[in-house]
């Protein structure tokens, strides 16, 4: 959004933010006008995303020049290099006046239009897995300012992803149209109203999942933190901050306040506590079978801390580049893995080394704080079709230990959010690594992944990284001993010990099969790039014997996921329904 001359011009950008947030529509546009100036902000971790989007665009470039297209780049004449035909457009300016935008590719298709026997279609290059409704708004508009140029509107618009052989996902530009006017009409009507008239709205800048990204965070968190905005209740949604609001209930001090005995009152009230008094305090909730307290296991001599550092964004699915534990008497491991093989090698080697160590502490369990640690270790073992039996062996004993849940069921606290680092505030923990020191360095790390440059990754970084994830181990083993100082001298019941081992008739049947494998894979390289065509012919084969036993696994492994959340947590899943109770039987 700028002003050009007298008037006001809008980018394809306007839109998609528009989408996301009215309220950053009117704050760039106070910019525009000059009543406003956007706050200084530095973040690393964008920036290597915008250098990943980069590096995609011209992968994407390059694939096109070799299936032996022209492709004409930067500074080109966008409308007079489609009247001459090239075969594919990069970063092609296009623009009516009023509109603008910079399309990441215009590609030559074989549909006659006023330019020729050819037109153009809009591809755009996006890291993201799906494909978001601000996207799809650009591309609309790109193929709009196209359609002033070669006289009708192009058919198809293009997503073109990472990992997929740059096989574009396609859209046919009709379907979207409706919904494109309707939004493009919407953020011109609203960049043309008076001041009064936007403030009377209410325009105000409720969190959005856009805030992550945006360069007005800072400015619209400290307007919501002077008006005690109910955002900063831990836990509260959006749908009850919708309710309360209905009830003209707007702070987190009016909601601690009121009368009521909902558990989001009794959040807000400690909140305001802690605020008063500046001393941290907590409540232990009614006990119930099966849940908080009740969900801690008797401590073993062989119990495991575990911690995880991804990233999602490396090749194709992610990179589980850092699983770190620690141990009872507190020494720490680190397994690094900077690429496929190295995942694979510290995944299997992880689970190895558990087995053994349940061998000889049969009553050891492995704790986490959320569900990640458990997730990537499912997601590593589809990723690579190995040690699932050690795996289950370990899920089904009941081995993983959710401090989140646990600490969410048991208590609640004078915390904004109910993480691990607010959660020391408790436990009494003190991290060695600076917590800006350590965003600093996962971002450098995590940017030199992303760009495969492992030769960028000082030595330093990594020290750094591995004495954060360190610090979260040991924060998890003194958030358990502190949630059991809170069970002591209580009758509390602990969770029953129990075996893991699948039944006779699955144990007998997947001896069977692993012989096959084990047959088939002799003399097989580990790394697919390494075999020859009879050796990867029966690596897919061995992969097919267990096939349908893996995709069943995957849902039985979300079954059990959704049996372990609370009502409050089934209420953001999409596979669920939650906060029913059984009124009476009809029919029948």
């Amino acid at each position: 959004m700028r002003i050009y001359g007298a008037q006001l011009q809008l980018s394809a950008s306007d839109l998609a933010k528009h989408l996301a947030c009215r309220h950053l529509t009117w704050l760039d546009l106070m910019e525009a006008r000059g009543e406003l100036r956007r706050p200084l902000w530095h973040d690393s971790g964008l920036i290597a995303l915008e250098q990943r989007g980069l590096q995609h665009e011209r992968a994407y470039l390059d694939h096109l020049r070799n299936q032996g297209l022209e492709v004409l780049e930067w500074g080109a004449d966008a409308a007079d290099a489609m009247k001459r035909g090239v075969d594919a457009i990069a970063q092609a300016d296009l623009s009516d006046g009023r509109w603008r935008g910079r399309a990441d590719v215009l590609l030559r298709v074989n549909q006659p239009s006023k330019l020729g026997n050819w037109s153009y279609e809009v591809v755009d290059t996006k890291l993201a897995r799906e494909t978001r409704g601000g996207t799809i708004l650009q591309l609309c508009l790109y193929s709009e300012l196209v359609a002033q140029i070669q006289g009708h509107t192009p058919e198809f618009m293009h997503v073109v992803i990472p990992g997929n052989d740059f096989k574009p996902e396609k859209f046919r530009v009709k379907e979207y149209e409706a919904y494109y006017r309707y939004v493009k009409k919407r953020l011109e009507q609203e960049v043309q109203s008076p001041r009064s008239k936007v403030e009377s709205r209410g325009s105000y800048p409720d969190p959005v999942e856009h805030c992550d990204l945006c360069n007005w965070w800072s400015h619209c968190n400290a307007q919501r933190r002077k008006d005690d905005h109910l955002s900063f209740v831990a836990g509260i949604t959006k749908a009850q901050i919708r309710e309360l609001k209905e009830q003209n209930v707007t702070t987190l001090l009016e909601l601690a306040h009121m009368s009521s005995a909902e558990r989001i009152r009794q959040q807000a009230r400690l909140q305001l506590e802690y605020r008063e008094t500046k001393k941290p305090v907590y409540e232990i909730l009614e006990i119930e079978a099966d849940r908080g307290l009740c969900r801690l296991p008797e401590p073993s001599k062989g119990d495991i801390f575990l911690d995880f550092e991804a990233d999602p964004f490396v090749e194709n699915g992610g990179l589980e580049y850092l699983l770190g534990y620690s141990t009872m008497d507190g020494e720490y491991t680190a397994m690094w893995a900077l690429n496929r093989i190295e995942e694979r090698r510290m995944f299997e080697s992880f689970l190895e080394m558990v087995i053994r160590r349940l061998n000889q502490f049969p009553d050891l369990h492995i704790y986490h704080f959320s569900p990640y640690e458990p997730t990537a270790l499912k997601r590593l073992a589809g990723r690579y079709s190995s040690r699932q039996d050690e795996l289950d062996r370990l899920l089904r004993g009941g081995v993983f230990v959710d401090l989140y849940a646990v600490v969410k069921q048991a208590l609640q606290a004078s915390v904004e959010r109910y993480s691990i680092k607010d959660l020391e505030i408790f436990s009494g923990f003190k991290r060695n690594i600076d917590l800006d020191q350590a965003k600093e360095n996962l971002h450098q790390l995590e940017f030199a992944l992303e760009l495969n440059d492992l030769e960028g990754i000082a030595a330093e970084t990594c020290k750094i990284v591995a004495g954060y994830n360190r610090d979260d181990c040991l924060s998890t083993a003194k958030l358990r001993d502190w949630l059991e100082t809170l069970r002591a001298g209580k009758e509390i019941s602990r969770p029953a010990l129990q075996s893991g081992e699948p039944s006779e008739e699955v144990d007998e049947r997947r001896q069977k099969v692993l012989a096959v494998m084990d047959r088939l894979l002799r003399d097989t390289p580990e790394d697919p790039q390494q075999q020859n065509h009879e050796q990867h012919a029966k690596w897919l084969l061995a992969q097919m014997l267990e096939w349908h036993r893996r995709e069943d696994k995957v849902s039985w492994w979300e079954y059990f996921r959704l049996n372990d959340l609370t009502d409050e947590e089934l209420m953001d899943e999409r596979s669920a329904i939650s906060g029913l109770q059984f009124s009476k039987r009809i029919g029948g």
